[in-house]
């Protein structure tokens, strides 16, 4: 797993955004990538399983905290430790960042990634009823 420089970042995008249609019922399509990457304010990480894809994260600076907005495993490849990885590789580039804190959103339905949220340390700071089209979300946050 690696962080790496805006160009490589790019020629990834179209695994991105395959990943992201494997594992989100709402995927971000290339375009919106795309656009991430290019506001300069995201950060992305993926991990790889010999030469395959396996799962890529983002998260945005947002002030003097990271959001998390994607962490995705491709499920042959999940509870391997892969998103947690993502997660440390996330908070490491927020830390450098000046960001003391790092949130985000998760459907209340998901137990597998609240399950792994409630392990790296995050806690619930709040709800949003109705905020998916069939869920909500739980929100949640932790300190860096």
């Amino acid at each position: 797993m690696t962080v790496q420089g805006v160009n490589d970042i790019r020629s990834m995008l179209p695994g991105f955004a395959r990943l992201e249609a494997v594992c989100f019922s709402e995927p971000w399509s290339e375009k919106m990538l795309a656009e991430s990457l290019d506001s300069g304010l995201y950060i992305f990480t993926f991990v790889k399983q010999g030469e395959e894809l396996a799962g890529y994260a983002c998260g945005v600076i947002a002030g003097d905290q990271g959001e998390i907005e994607r962490i995705c495993v491709l499920p042959e490849f999940r509870r391997r430790g892969l998103g947690r990885r993502m997660l440390d590789e996330l908070r490491i580039a927020f830390a450098a960042a000046g960001c003391g804190s790092m949130f985000l959103e998760v459907r209340a339905s998901n137990a597998p990634a609240r399950s792994m949220y409630e392990k790296y340390g995050f806690r619930v700071t709040g709800k949003r009823p109705n905020y998916y089209a069939d869920d909500d979300a739980v929100l949640y946050g932790t300190v860096l």
